[in-house]
Parts: C-alpha cells; sequence; structure tokens
C-alpha cells in the first residue's frame, strides 16, 4: 500500500492526534426539592486543544505566533545578482526578470495577498500547521510570475515518489507537482520529509493553559459571590432528612436574595457561617506564570516577550530582543531563504543569485539601535555616508559622501601622525 503523508486538515478528529482530556465530574448538588443547584459550574468540562484555532485562544501562544510572523512578515525578499565587477551581490531592479521577481517578493505576490500578509500567513502556517506549501507559477520564458500561497489542509506529500498532490479549490490548483515545482517550509520533523506543529509537541502545556483559562474564567465570574455555610442554630435535634431539607432550602433562599440585595435576613433558626479563599485559590493565578514559560521554551521566544515580566530588568531588554531575532527568527529566515534558492535557481546559476531577506527593518522603529549600527557601519568601511543616505530616502551628498572611511585611532608611539601637521618636538 502506498504511503501518503500530507497537511493534515484542521478539524477535531484529525488533526495532529493529540488530545488531553480528564474525567468529567457529573455529580450535581441536590436542591431542597430534590433539582440541581448549579449543576454546570460543577461540570469539569474536557479540554482539547487540538486545532490552530484553539491554540490561538491561549493567549501566550497568539502572542508568540504573532510576535514571530509580525517579525518576518515586516522583511522584505530581496532577488540579488551577482555583480562581478564590484565583487558583490546586487539586488536586481536592472532586468525585466529580476524586477519582476522583486516586484513579487517584496510588494505583492499574487493578486490575493501584498508580501507582508503572505509572509505573516506562510509563518503560521509553519508554526501552527507544520507545513506551509508556496507554487510558483512561470511565464513561457520560465520566470517567476505569481508566488501562492496553498490553502492549509489542500496538499498530500507522497513520501515514496516525492511528489505533492495540490487540490486548492480556493486558488484554482488541481494537479501534481514534483518535489523542485514546489516551495515547501518545514517545522521540526521526525523524519525530516514533513513538519509537525508546534502545538503538537506543546500539547500537554496548551491543554494546561486552556484548563487555566476555564478555571479563571469560572472564578472570576463566581468571585463576587458570597460563600458560606448554613447550619443549625440549635442544640436541640432536628427531625433527619427534613430538617437537612429545610437547610438546603435555606441556602438556596439565601442565595437568589444575595444575587438581588446585599443585606438580607436568615429564616428560622439557622446559621451563617462565611468561607475565606483557600490557599489553593490565592495562589492559582501565579501558578499560570509556569505555563507561560513553557509555551515561551517551544516556541524560542524569551518569556519577557509574552509579557512575563517577572523576572525582567531593564537591561535585559535588549538581550531578550537579540534572543529573540537569533533563536526565533533567524531559523525560520534561513529555512525560507534557502528554499528558494533551491527550488527557483538551478544548479549551474546558485553562485550568481540568491534570495535574502532585509533585517534592516527588525531596527525601523528602533531609533537609538538603528543610529548605534549605521554609525558603527560608518566608522569600519562597511557603508558610505551616501549609502546611509540612500536607505533613509535623503538625497546623496555630492562631494565625498561616496567616500569610505575607516576609524584609526591607535598609531605606533613616536608616529608623527601623532602631531600632524606640526612639527615634531625636538
Amino acid at each position: 500500500m502506498r504511503h501518503f503523508r500530507g497537511l493534515i486538515k484542521t478539524t477535531p478528529m484529525n488533526l495532529f492526534g493529540f488530545k488531553i482530556s480528564r474525567e468529567a465530574v457529573n455529580t450535581p448538588v441536590q436542591g431542597g426539592a430534590g433539582t440541581p443547584i448549579a449543576a454546570a459550574n460543577y461540570h469539569e468540562t474536557v479540554v482539547s486543544v487540538n486545532s490552530p484555532s484553539k491554540a490561538l485562544k491561549v493567549a501566550a501562544v497568539y502572542r508568540a505566533v504573532n510576535l514571530i510572523s509580525n517579525g518576518i512578515g515586516i522583511l522584505p525578499m530581496h532577488f540579488k545578482r551577482w555583480n562581478a565587477p564590484r565583487g558583490i551581490y546586487v539586488t536586481d531592479y536592472t532586468t525585466i526578470a529580476g524586477n519582476r521577481i522583486n516586484y513579487l517578493l517584496s510588494v505583492k505576490p499574487n493578486s490575493r495577498m501584498t508580501a507582508y500578509q503572505f509572509w505573516k500567513n506562510t509563518v503560521s502556517q509553519i508554526l501552527l500547521g507544520g507545513n506551509a506549501f508556496i507554487v510558483p507559477r512561470f511565464n513561457i520564458y520560465g520566470e517567476p510570475e505569481e508566488f501562492i500561497l496553498c490553502t492549509p489542509g489542500t496538499v498530500i506529500y507522497d513520501v515514496f515518489t516525492n511528489k505533492y498532490t495540490v487540490f486548492d479549490q480556493f486558488n484554482g490548483i488541481n494537479e501534481t507537482l514534483y518535489a523542485d515545482q514546489i516551495i515547501h517550509l518545514k517545522n521540526i520533523s521526525l523524519d525530516g520529509y514533513f513538519g509537525m506543529s508546534t502545538i503538537a509537541f506543546a500539547a500537554n502545556v496548551l491543554g494546561i493553559a486552556a484548563t487555566g483559562d476555564q478555571e479563571t474564567l469560572k472564578r472570576f465570574a463566581t468571585g463576587g459571590r458570597f460563600k458560606g455555610l448554613i447550619s443549625n442554630n440549635s442544640t436541640v435535634q432536628g427531625f433527619g432528612k427534613y430538617q437537612d431539607k429545610e437547610l438546603e432550602k435555606s441556602a438556596n433562599t439565601l442565595q437568589e436574595k444575595l444575587y438581588i440585595q446585599d443585606i438580607t435576613a436568615l429564616q428560622g433558626d439557622v446559621k451563617y457561617t462565611p468561607m475565606s479563599m483557600s490557599s489553593a485559590d490565592m495562589q492559582f493565578l501565579d501558578s499560570r506564570k509556569f505555563t507561560i514559560r513553557e509555551i515561551a521554551r517551544f516556541f524560542n521566544v524569551p518569556a519577557a516577550k509574552l509579557m512575563d515580566d517577572s523576572n525582567t530588568v531593564y537591561g535585559t531588554a535588549e538581550a531578550n530582543n537579540l534572543a529573540f531575532y537569533g533563536e526565533a527568527l533567524q531559523p525560520i529566515i534561513a529555512d525560507i531563504e534557502e528554499e528558494f534558492r533551491a527550488k527557483l535557481v538551478g544548479l549551474t546559476q546558485y553562485q550568481n543569485y540568491k534570495y535574502v531577506f532585509d533585517l534592516s527593518s527588525l531596527f525601523a522603529l528602533d531609533r537609538k539601535s538603528q543610529a548605534e549600527w549605521n554609525k558603527s557601519r560608518l566608522e569600519t568601511g562597511v557603508a558610505s555616508v551616501n549609502d546611509l543616505r540612500r536607505e533613509m530616502d535623503t538625497p546623496p551628498v555630492d562631494k565625498g559622501g561616496d567616500d569610505v572611511y575607516v576609524t584609526a585611532n591607535i598609531v605606533p608611539l613616536g608616529s608623527d601622525k601623532l602631531w600632524g601637521t606640526t612639527k615634531k618636538p625636538e
């Protein structure tokens, strides 16, 4: 039998195969007349986090996916060509094909998406679905004219023949493609051929987080109620079950009245004893911070980026940003760049062309970091004044703007450079 592996559809029955559950407690509390009292409040629902939509309801997951996908979505990708006279790779705007490819990568890959939406959705599919499939469309000259991001659940991969069957009605694709005809971006994989979703590996933690959200909602919903015990305030023995039913009836009556008015009277010879919050209740919200840190580990995102600032000080903010860029963004960026180059550049041309993201956009709104970076490039001779001015869309300097400088403040002892044009003292 031929074995097919594909992007599993996001249905509760067949996505990832991970499910977290706990036994439901269905024991209702009986009222005075034998009817359940708020049975739903005591019913433990089964917690199952087995789809991207459910995982995104967990705040830490939503923020982690949003951070990573936004971080790559803001980066323009460039198609660069080797310039032998200058000895560098330059963005190819001069040729018709190069200009078209750069337009697709940095402006509008297809008729449905902008470049930002394209890359953001691509990264989201990698994290939440394990795989993202991009079908490049070519013109009669063999040049890319469109990049189509396939709808999740529409691609099946045959690991034996190394072929992909695409049935994407939304994008009008119904065909079988060879491996070099489709761009396949994978999340972490157990076999190297097909990626697995991050939420599949984090199923246990997400189940705990979802349970915590549900429990928090219940505690806040009932937090304004008075909680206590109704007991007999008399030393005289009651009448067994009859007395118990009367106490339950008094409890129901008290609960109904407290919803309407703050002060009420107790009927009969009964005593009300208020109950304080237990230590477990008071520590519940603090214990949920553990779940945030676990989710941060799965997504390679510093916990502080998920708004867990319990161990964060001002000096660690920059370190967290660097860790986020290097551990969360860089591996995905490298995977995308290499996959595009492997599938769109032939064996004989791979040294002449490459696809790279422009990382300078990461510092677009951080003026201080951008200024320090520009200063460093200028002082080390990496860029000229006009190079920096072009990046900021400001007019170049006519005189000396293209000169490259290197800071040199260390000279041999006794050198004439120490005295400039002034005569060295005897």
